[in-house]
């Protein structure tokens, strides 16, 4: 078995360095396989996601919060324990209603985040 970068095959995600994103409106903690990536993000209220693409199947997975959300040509409001499917290459981004922390998921990994 490949394991993380900090060579562990646990990794608390929390212990992990934040790493200031969208202008230090929100932090997200990385960990990485050689095909995929998870992160936990923390989003403040008000934060806007500006409507991007990128080569990354994405799972956005809502813990807490409201987020008003656009996947290509559908918008909803992710809330606890909703999923956003995002296929490779479409756009997608939103706004957060309140604070939020969700959970990334892409595949393959995004090496920008290591």
């Amino acid at each position: 078995m490949k394991k993380t970068e900090s060579n562990s095959a646990f990794i608390p995600l929390a212990s992990l360095p934040a790493r200031d994103i969208i202008g230090g409106v929100a932090q997200g903690r990385y960990a990485s396989l050689d095909r995929m990536t998870i992160g936990e993000v923390r989003l403040k209220a008000g934060t806007v996601i500006p409507m991007h693409n990128h080569p990354h199947e994405q799972i956005t997975y809502l813990l807490q919060g409201r987020f008003e959300f656009t996947i290509g040509d559908e918008s909803g409001v992710l809330e606890p324990g909703v999923a956003g499917l995002i296929p490779a290459g479409v756009m997608h981004g939103g706004k957060t209603l309140t604070e939020c922390l969700v959970i990334d998921i892409f595949s393959p990994s995004r090496d920008e985040y290591r």
